[in-house]
């Protein structure tokens, strides 16, 4: 047999890199790659970063974080993200906390805050209080998302990507 009609087969390594490159550029060419619209307002005037991510629990009572920690100095304004009612305002175990409801029902709720608003609506944008000292180092404010009693990731209403990452079959 000569050599130019042997065949070598790629490896299992070379398909998957393959396979990912056609992925990645089929997710890119529909949008898939880019963050959606924040349809919320963020909550407060800093770098836009998350510092502890969603992880949900995995029974009701369970161990996890349900919502996101996003950075903020104490003494820093935080705006109503969303407009609604105000659900909830007071102290839960020494910590501020508010709890906005959507027009949808949703419950948005935010802590460490000192509330500072008046009436029982607000708009979104509207100063609703400010950051209190919490358990981040450098401080943050916890944003959480309850719909139907369930703990979801407020990460897609504040126009944050989460990227899934493919792993090569073991």
């Amino acid at each position: 047999m000569s050599s130019s009609s042997r065949r070598v087969s790629a490896s299992p390594t070379h398909h998957y890199s393959q396979m990912k490159l056609l992925i990645t550029a089929a997710m890119a060419s529909i949008g898939l790659l880019t963050p959606p619209p924040p349809v919320w307002d963020w909550p407060v005037k800093a770098d836009a970063e998350v510092v502890r991510d969603f992880l949900a629990p995995l029974s009701p009572w369970g161990a996890g974080h349900r919502g996101l920690d996003l950075r903020a100095r104490p003494g820093s304004p935080v705006v109503a993200p969303v407009s609604g009612k105000i659900h909830f305002s007071g102290s839960v175990v020494n910590r501020g906390v508010v709890t906005i409801e959507t027009a949808e029902g949703w419950l948005v709720s935010m802590e460490p805050i000192t509330p500072d608003f008046e009436g029982s609506r607000v708009a979104r944008g509207q100063k609703i209080g400010i950051v209190q000292r919490g358990h981040c180092s450098g401080g943050c404010l916890h944003i959480g998302l309850r719909i139907e009693g369930e703990y979801r990731s407020p990460a897609r209403e504040l126009g944050i990507l989460r990227r899934a990452t493919l792993l090569p079959p073991s």
